[in-house]
């Protein structure tokens, strides 16, 4: 597998309040040096790195002429917010071999290439105000090891040839001048010259000025910068389907022969994009979804306002009971969930990924009872064979491989899990993933916690044993294997479960058990509590006949091991989407 770079950054405030508050203490009229008004002197200005700068704006224009080419010539035009004192350098990741590098319009006074492949550029000296970074790169047909990370060109299953500039998580500086951390939010404006014919679809509103060029901007809402490098490209695309649903415009592109439209219950697609707007909102990113198909490696990618799918879901068979409905309904719940309010850090990575897969199930649920009963036991297979926490807390390497981990664990155990333990249920977690994502931002996993005990009505800090226990956590996971006795005495049926774990603690956890007997089956709950002090606990209940089948977790609703010790159960197929 593969290892990422991971820089943690601190960020300081808004770079208004900054100003604003020097205003008062200097008394200037201008902060901005050398941008009229009068700024301090030249003795006042700071040298060195920016203490805080956040960039508020990219400019990405990238030439794919001609399409056969193996290496694409890309600018890189980043606006920086610099708050006082300012200073004439600033660090960002970049890939080697940038050229042209400009400061406010002329060449850079310093360049260099640091260690972990960051870059300092320096320049002007500038108190407060706006800095203008610029980068020229020539972007490589190449890969990052085994994904499409980066840029890539593939025969589609028809013989067309599909281009993808990919960024993902902490990846976007393979590509050019950027700050790849997380949990940055920015405003995108992507330039893309192609050869005419060329069907290119970029993130944001989309328009084509000549026959040559697709424009894209994302000027409105903000987004993150690992899904916002996303350019994809296929000279047979063209729009199959085409749907209105209440103002909002789903697009669909694909290349003659393509089954993902045709696959589709356009009046599914209607009420399920109207049922996940009145839980979330309007779509963040405009009233336009393109949702392209291509030979891509995962089975679907978010990027803003454009959805990348997989181009044989419609023929996958197993793990959902519909691979291309259930996918793509995936995605886009990734529009607010993971774009609008992004990770923190790299690794809450989990949270997005269970809120798509959970909200898609609550909605499998409601519609199709058993496709939702095959995706919680999908769900729990992957859990239970996890080698890695949701939110491990060693950092784990290499990166792709715990992101692989997440889409069982996450929905499992952050939300699943916790509905039959907190009060309200399944409205109680749908209501707190609203107040979670109710605005744009960074989210850390803590904040998910404090969001479902907002919502649950408990005290701060009370899912803190659960969160320890489930969610966070070195290494591999010491999750619980319930040993499960029964025992009918006069009438009265005494289910017994006992937690075994190598680390002997009691997990909260709200346990069902199904007994049968000869003529009647009853279930039974065993209710740890979200603070349990043993790891045994016993229920009584009425039950007038011998017991001939016992089954623990029947509906698949608890992360429970099949095995303690050293053998491991076979885990199922993984995909990443």
């Amino acid at each position: 597998m593969m290892s990422m770079r991971f820089v943690q950054r601190s960020r300081a405030g808004r770079l208004g309040l900054h100003v604003a508050l020097w205003a008062l203490v200097l008394g200037t009229a201008s902060l901005v040096s050398g941008c009229g008004g009068a700024g301090p002197g030249q003795e006042d200005l700071r040298t060195g790195d920016f203490l805080s700068a956040k960039v508020t704006r990219y400019e990405y224009s990238l030439d794919l002429r001609p399409a056969n080419a193996p290496a694409r010539t890309a600018h890189s035009l980043l606006l920086l917010d610099v708050p006082p004192p300012g200073g004439d350098c600033h660090v960002l990741k970049g890939p080697a071999g940038l050229t042209d590098v400009k400061w406010n319009n002329v060449p850079a006074t310093r360049f260099e290439t640091l260690e972990d492949g960051a870059v300092r550029i320096c320049g002007a000296a500038i108190f407060a105000g706006q800095v203008r970074l610029e980068a020229d790169f020539v972007v490589p047909e190449q890969t990052y090891d085994f994904t499409q990370v980066g840029f890539s060109r593939k025969q589609d299953r028809w013989g067309n040839s599909f281009s993808y500039l990919l960024g993902w998580v902490q990846q976007c500086d393979r590509l050019g001048l950027c700050d790849d951390a997380p949990d940055q939010l920015a405003h995108f404006v992507f330039n893309v010259r192609h050869d005419a014919g060329q069907v290119v679809l970029c993130p944001g509103r989309r328009d084509t000025p000549n026959t040559t060029t697709t424009h894209c901007e994302l000027v409105g809402a903000q987004a993150p910068t690992y899904s916002s490098f996303g350019i994809a490209a296929n000279p047979a695309w063209t729009q199959s389907l085409s749907l209105d649903i209440n103002g909002t415009r789903l697009q669909f592109f694909e290349v003659p022969g393509g089954r993902i439209a045709a696959t589709l219950d356009q009046n599914v697609l209607r009420d399920y994009v109207g049922w996940i707007q009145g839980l979330l909102g309007p779509l963040p990113y405009g009233t336009r979804l393109r949702i392209a198909g291509g030979p891509t490696e995962w089975l679907g990618l978010e990027h803003p306002a454009n959805i990348l799918l997989r181009e044989d879901l419609p023929t996958l068979r197993g793990e959902y009971a519909d691979m291309t409905r259930h996918t793509l309904m995936h995605e886009i719940v990734h529009q607010w969930a993971g774009n609008r309010t992004t990770l923190a850090d790299a690794y809450d990575f989990a949270w997005k990924e269970a809120i798509a897969e959970y909200l898609t199930y609550i909605y499998e649920l409601r519609h199709w009872s058993s496709d939702a009963a095959q995706t919680r036991a999908y769900w729990d297979r992957m859990a239970r064979t996890s080698y890695l926490y949701p939110r491990p807390l060693d950092a784990p390497q290499p990166y792709l491989s715990f992101a692989s981990e997440v889409y069982g664990t996450g929905p499992m155990l952050l939300f699943l899990q916790l509905e039959d333990m907190l009060p309200g249920g399944q409205d109680t977690v749908i209501r707190a993933i609203q107040q979670f994502l109710l605005s744009p931002g960074a989210r850390g996993t803590e904040f998910l916690r404090e969001s479902l005990e907002s919502a649950a009505a408990l005290p701060p800090g009370t899912l803190g044993p659960y969160f320890d226990a489930w969610v966070l956590g070195n290494g591999e996971p010491d999750w619980p294997y319930f040993n499960v006795t029964t025992r009918v005495e006069d009438g009265q049926l005494t289910v017994t479960a006992v937690q075994l774990s190598f680390s002997g603690r009691a997990y909260p956890v709200h346990l069902k058990v199904r007994v049968a007997g000869a003529t009647q089956t009853q279930d039974v709950s065993l209710d740890y509590g979200l603070a349990p002090t043993s790891a045994t606990l016993s229920v009584t209940v009425p039950f007038p006949e011998p017991v001939v089948q016992v089954t623990v977790d029947p509906d698949s609703r608890v992360v429970n091991r099949r095995f303690l010790g050293t053998v491991r159960e076979a885990a199922p197929k993984r995909w990443n989407f």
